[in-house]
């Protein structure tokens, strides 16, 4: 069927309206298309930001989690870091870099405490030689009865001859009889060498009774078997037999008195009523003390080392002169000036740069060591003092030293490693500059403090080979008998002489 015109045009327009709607819905599409879009990129931003917020907050929550949770762990770490900082100091120290004794090193090797000399190796110009010789005046030891001289010839009389020799010693057992006269009862003792053989290997040679008894039996083939008991009887005759009031008069008419005092151990000591006690499974602690210069040395013994044994020994309450310490509080109440030992301060500073690295300490150090070098060269050329403008530039930097010690230390927060050390030390040499400066200001008063150390090192020894000391008796005369001998050793006399001209003093009456 064939449409009519008006039909064809009413269908025409139908379909442009619904072309212009279908535009119309189509444009309202594509702005809703584009509102999605951007609601969707804006959707997308905020989830990215919201990501990268919970992101953040997740991680920051988790480092602060983990900072409250390892905060105390760390605090413990750095205590611990602190401590064994300090037990490392501890551990450290040694007689080169403190003011501990050499016998507290036990089995540590321990470097050498000394400055390294530019000298070479072996004798030193102006050193005096030592060759084995025969004494020139042989004939007069022979007719001393100090010698023998025995010739073997293989040429005949006249005939000329080089000698050949061989020095060697003799040991007889000699027995002298003394017949007499019938009325006191016979008796037999021991001869003066014997004693004075006995007394100066168990004094000076360290040996204990037992083996020296047993040294005897065998030198002599069995003919001397000396107790125990009679040698302790030759040291306490030889003890009674010596007076130490010549040596302490010769300490107190000196410029300078070296002291110190030395633990030793012993199986019996007085208490402070006077009575002796004995220890039980066990060993008291007591105290050997030297008064001691170039040419004199007194030991004394107590059983503690407080103020009050220093008046009992009454040598330092009249002695008006320089003493000589290692910085104990009790010395410094004598003498009219102390000098503190310097040698004992370079070790503790050495220590404070080696073990609290402290740089402080290490110019202090050398600038002591600076100061004695150019006392030493002043003693060479023959000066007897320090000249004053060279006294007052060292006097200056000591109060430098000082100032820089407690600005280094008002820089360091409490609790700080090694704060105590410093602290300490700087205090110490403000205190005491006077006693620490002597050995500078006048040339008699000694850089250290070795002579008391050097006459006590033979108690130290004594202990370490023969043991303790069985009673307090003996301590006293191991003081006397080795004040005796160190005296004499001193003074280059000889020992086995000194001891004869003591056995030959009648023994004090009531011994």
């Amino acid at each position: 069927m064939r449409r009519t015109n008006n039909e064809i045009y009413r269908h025409v327009e139908d379909l442009t309206l619904e072309n212009e709607r279908l535009k119309k819905e189509n444009s309202r599409l594509r702005k809703e298309n584009r509102e999605l879009k951007a609601e969707n990129a804006r959707l997308h931003k905020r989830i990215e930001i919201l990501e990268t917020t919970l992101e953040t907050r997740i991680a920051k929550a988790v480092e602060e989690a983990v900072s409250k949770a390892t905060e105390p762990l760390l605090a413990i770490i750095a205590e611990k870091d602190k401590e064994i900082l300090r037990l490392k100091s501890q551990l450290n120290k040694d007689s080169s870099n403190s003011s501990k004794p050499t016998g507290n090193n036990g089995f540590k090797k321990v470097p050498n405490n000394r400055e390294k000399s530019t000298n070479k190796q072996g004798g030193q110009h102006g050193h005096r030689g030592a060759r084995f010789n025969i004494p020139k005046n042989l004939a007069e030891l022979v007719e001393a009865d100090r010698a023998e001289h025995i010739i073997v010839s293989e040429v005949d009389e006249g005939e000329p001859y080089v000698s050949d020799w061989v020095v060697d010693i003799k040991i007889v057992t000699v027995f002298t009889e003394y017949r007499r006269k019938p009325g006191k009862p016979p008796k037999i003792e021991y001869g003066i060498k014997i004693k004075v053989l006995a007394v100066y290997l168990s004094i000076m040679g360290l040996i204990a009774y037992k083996r020296l008894s047993e040294f005897f039996r065998e030198l002599s083939g069995g003919l001397v078997t000396l107790s125990k008991g009679t040698i302790a009887e030759f040291n306490r005759s030889a003890a009674a037999r010596i007076t130490l009031e010549p040596s302490v008069q010769d300490l107190l008419n000196g410029a300078v008195v070296h002291v110190d005092d030395t633990q030793i151990k012993t199986s019996e000591r007085p208490t402070q009523n006077g009575k002796l006690e004995t220890a039980q499974n066990t060993t008291f602690n007591a105290y050997i003390r030297t008064y001691s210069n170039e040419k004199t040395t007194v030991l004394t013994a107590h059983p503690n080392k407080s103020e009050e044994t220093i008046n009992t020994d009454n040598i330092l309450t009249q002695f008006h002169g320089i003493v000589s310490q290692d910085h104990e509080a009790k010395f410094y109440n004598f003498g009219n000036a102390n000098a503190t030992c310097c040698a004992h301060l370079t070790r503790e500073l050495k220590g404070m740069a080696q073990l609290q690295m402290l740089e402080w300490a290490t110019g202090v150090r050398s600038f002591f060591l600076e100061m004695n070098e150019h006392k030493l060269e002043d003693l060479r050329a023959g000066r007897t003092s320090c000249g004053s403008d060279s006294l007052r530039l060292f006097e200056e930097q000591y109060d430098e030293y000082v100032s820089s010690g407690y600005r280094r230390l008002g820089s360091m927060p409490q609790k700080t490693f090694g704060r105590d050390e410093l602290r300490r030390m700087v205090a110490r040499l403000e205190k005491h500059k006077d006693n620490y400066m002597l050995f500078m200001r006048n040339y008699k008063a000694p850089f250290t403090n070795n002579q008391a150390e050097r006459d006590l090192r033979h108690c130290k020894t004594r202990q370490k080979v023969s043991g303790c000391f069985r009673s307090w008796q003996g301590v006293l005369d191991y003081c006397k008998i080795r004040s005796f001998l160190s005296t004499a050793k001193k003074r280059g006399q000889n020992l086995v002489d000194s001891l004869s001209g003591v056995f030959t003093i009648s023994e004090p009456a009531g011994q």
